[in-house]
């Protein structure tokens, strides 16, 4: 059986301040993995790692290797094509603030080249 997400020897860091130390995960395609710890645990940071969101934050950075799939998710993948196959979602809901909940949900189906049903 293949791999749906490979992780190996993943570390972040916010500046100086060391968050993750040499993480290593493997995850089946097809199945369901949750991240439980205690708040302040890195279970957010190292998720932003796995869809490259991390490195929007000034200063911080990544070393290891996250693979989704055959991708390679730091060589030569674009944050844009990874980030439509690695979703996340937030404690908090953080909407467009002026579009209806049903456009903020379909604006990334639009994004997708999806047309509405009826048209």
């Amino acid at each position: 059986m293949g791999v749906g997400i490979q992780v190996e020897k993943l570390s972040a860091w916010y500046a100086k301040t060391q968050a993750l130390y040499d993480i290593n995960l493997k995850v089946a395609p097809n199945h369901a993995t949750a991240l439980i710890g205690p708040s302040g645990c890195g279970k957010s940071t190292f998720i932003r790692c796995i869809n490259r969101m991390h490195e929007t934050i000034p200063e911080a950075r990544v070393e290891g290797q996250v693979r989704i799939g055959e991708i390679d998710a730091y060589n030569g993948t674009s944050p844009t094509q990874l980030r439509r196959r690695v979703g996340m979602v937030f404690q908090k809901p953080n909407p467009f603030p002026t579009m209806s909940i049903y456009d903020n949900v379909a604006s990334g189906l639009k994004l997708n080249g999806f047309r509405d049903r009826g048209k």
